[in-house]
């Protein structure tokens, strides 16, 4: 690729290759094949572009936007009255992560911070994001990431159709479209959001900045404009093209390895998340179809999708699901400095053992 066309020409395949995945169904189709595609190119060698991180901002305020819009007055009152339920979750799943990490580190010598990072259900842009912080290769925790999401969207759906006796009908919810008042409110979290959150120095300003302001005013019944569709797909092939710029040629030499980690953990991790649904949907006298896709440790948008399908409370679900990012994304830095101060990394195995 020509210098001046190299960046062009690979947006251009990634959102070829996003189209193509969303033909085939295939779960977050505008993020994963974009990476997919760009994983492939960078790691063979056959591009060599460096996608700059000043395009990560617009992708995250635009995902976060819309995913802080599912947060509706019926999830606040779902949150309210379920608040122990939620809050169980989110910390079952956090813990159940940590778990899962000792066990990747113990097994494959994975270095402390790298095994949190590649495990906990976080965003592979956060993800990343903290692997940059702390120093640590993001390419691998890029494709632990995305592997538990795709593996998460893949498998529940087909275990909860297994195990339904009557198919619910899907209740579409029609996009909130509240005129200018709607395009103003919802641009205004957008913009001031990240602002706020810089000001106040938390962490991840650019996602949790807009999502937490947007989901407070959803949350109000303020007056909305959801995110529209090539607009939310373009941010995603802008982060899934950053995302697959990590996979640089190194990580092939190290394939096999990273795909043992990647089944163990990911399998661990959803094993762990069906045992807690069951135990959890028992103890608090809940739906275990509910409380199984609210645990996922998958997308907030595909496990509201299948809520829908099964004619499940899709409110009580997205509120499980956003319950989890708050409790997990705010902490995740904290929780990871930690880590990375009081935990020394295993040695790693010598090449040919």
């Amino acid at each position: 690729m020509g210098s001046k066309l190299a960046l062009p020409m690979l947006y251009l395949l990634a959102t070829c290759a996003g189209f193509l995945f969303s033909q085939i169904n295939a779960p977050l189709p505008w993020m994963i094949g974009p990476l997919f595609a760009t994983a492939v190119l960078t790691a063979t060698g056959l591009s060599t572009v460096r996608v700059s991180t000043r395009t990560r901002p617009f992708g995250q305020i635009v995902v976060a936007t819309f995913v802080g819009s599912h947060f509706t007055p019926e999830a606040l009152h779902s949150l309210l009255r379920t608040a122990p339920l939620l809050i169980s979750v989110g910390l079952f799943v956090l813990l159940a992560a940590m778990l899962v990490a000792q066990i990747q580190r113990r097994i494959y010598g994975t270095d402390p911070v790298s095994a949190l990072l590649a495990v906990v259900p976080t965003s592979p842009v956060e993800a990343s994001v903290l692997a940059e912080r702390f120093g640590v290769p993001h390419g691998p925790i890029v494709l632990a990431q995305t592997a538990r999401i795709a593996l998460v969207v893949a498998v529940i759906p087909f275990l909860l159709h297994l195990g339904s006796d009557e198919q619910g009908v899907l209740s579409e919810v029609l996009p909130r479209r509240d005129g200018l008042a709607g395009i103003a409110v919802t641009l205004a979290g957008a913009l001031l959001g990240p602002v706020i959150f810089r000001v106040l120095k938390f962490a991840n300003p650019f996602f949790l900045g807009p999502l937490f302001l947007i989901a407070a005013l959803s949350a109000l019944d303020f007056p909305a404009y959801d995110i529209p569709a090539p607009l939310l797909a373009a941010a995603q092939i802008v982060l899934g093209t950053w995302l697959g710029s990590s996979f640089r040629p190194e990580l092939l030499e190290q394939r096999n390895r990273l795909i043992g980690q990647i089944l163990l953990s990911s399998t661990l991790l959803l094993v762990a998340c069906i045992l807690g649904a069951k135990a959890l949907s028992w103890l608090f006298g809940a739906p275990f179809a509910t409380v199984l896709m609210g645990i996922a440790p998958g997308g907030v948008t595909e496990m509201a999708l299948t809520a829908g399908v099964l004619g499940q409370d899709v409110a009580m679900v997205t509120a499980m699901q956003l319950t989890r990012i708050f409790l997990i994304m705010p902490n995740l830095g904290w929780i990871t400095r930690l880590t990375h101060r009081r935990k020394p990394p295993i040695k790693q195995p010598e090449a040919g053992e």
